[in-house]
């Protein structure tokens, strides 16, 4: 079977797509993605902070980009009707649990209404085939049961995070059916529910990986908040190319492939903090002491894990990148900007590497 990268890598060459949210930490790596497919692309979002990879990568220059909050319906409007674009991908958002938790209501204005002006922008603009709406696998109700969760399966949301990214997909589902997908019209509208992905780059220093690999650099303790919890980990590139395939096949054939879908790693990925840390010191050749930190922090299921097969099964896509490669290429990703590599290099490489460009 052709990988989907493959597929993708050909079908995205000058395509319109319109991103909102590029100057994250996954919008970046979007940005450099889109930029070697050679798609026209434009992106929409926030100022990017200080230090981030969008920066670092000068993002500015490998996409038509245009400063703007998704919270601003007017102003997010005009940005996609006057580009006209083929395929929307809503990357958008206040992306971590803790942020959330400390500024519920931005977190809704932002998730939820950003969401809303997204797809009020999407109505006026007949030229969308495609729309990618990105939640996480939170949304599930999660009893911490060990339970690998298929998209079936009943949502949740006990925190701002979780019921915010949960509150999106009764959005867009009722979206789909009431303005998007009727007898006038025949636009494809899907949320993806992705598993924590990983990549180089990821400048927040609070987030596991970028705090293991200062560790390792400065020879300090490993603090390690939660190491028996479970998580799907997933590279980056398997993700986005994962988003990638569902806007393709929704453009192809909008209405069989409009739902849900999980997209995640296989079993090989849903592995423990503490695992993680092992598998980060093997690549890195450093053997850091752990401390075990007691912060105050809203309480997160223990066990995650997505069930993938309907993805598998429907879309032609799988993830590409084993669990040890993705650590060994964030490994690498650091040391190369620790010998003074320019990150645009390193991440345009790692592009072309998987690409295969």
């Amino acid at each position: 079977m052709t990988l989907a990268s493959e597929v993708n890598k050909s079908f995205y060459c000058g395509k319109r797509v319109f991103v909102t949210g590029n100057t994250g930490f996954k919008g970046a790596w979007l940005t450099a993605i889109l930029h070697e497919l050679k798609a026209k692309a434009r992106g929409y979002a926030l100022k990017p902070e200080k230090g981030s990879l969008y920066e670092k990568i000068a993002g500015d220059q490998l996409i038509d980009n245009i400063y703007g909050d998704v919270r601003d319906g007017d102003a997010l409007t005009t940005a996609l009707c006057s580009f006209q674009p083929e395929i929307v991908i809503h990357l958008a958002a206040m992306a971590t649990v803790n942020e959330c938790y400390m500024y519920p209501r931005d977190a809704y204005e932002t998730n939820v209404m950003g969401t809303v002006n997204l797809l009020e922008a999407v109505k006026s603009c007949e030229n969308v085939k495609s729309v990618v709406i990105v939640t996480t696998d939170k949304v599930y109700d999660n009893k911490g049961d060990g339970a690998i969760y298929k998209e079936t399966d009943p949502l949740g949301g006990n925190d701002p995070y979780a019921s915010s990214k949960t509150c999106i997909e009764y959005i867009v589902n009722a979206y789909r059916h009431s303005y998007l997908q009727t007898n006038t019209r025949m636009t494809g509208v899907s949320t993806v529910r992705a598993s924590n992905v990983l990549g180089g780059g990821d400048h927040i220093q609070t987030r596991l990986i970028p705090s293991l690999l200062q560790s390792f650099a400065d020879g300090s303790e490993i603090k390690l908040r939660h190491p028996s919890q479970t998580r799907p980990w997933q590279s980056v590139l398997d993700a986005l190319n994962g988003y990638l395939t569902v806007a393709r096949k929704m453009v192809q054939s909008p209405q069989k492939y409009s739902s849900q879908w999980n997209i995640g790693p296989v079993k090989d990925g849903i592995k423990s903090v503490f695992w993680v840390v092992k598998k980060m010191q093997q690549c890195y050749h450093n053997y850091s002491d752990y401390e075990f930190a007691n912060e105050i922090e809203v309480q997160e299921s223990s066990t995650l894990g997505l069930d993938i097969s309907k993805s598998l099964q429907c879309l032609g896509w799988k993830p590409e990148m084993s669990c040890a490669e993705l650590f060994s290429e964030i490994v690498n990703f650091f040391q190369q900007q620790q010998a003074g590599v320019p990150e645009r290099d390193i991440c345009l490489g790692q592009v072309k590497k998987f690409y295969r460009i």
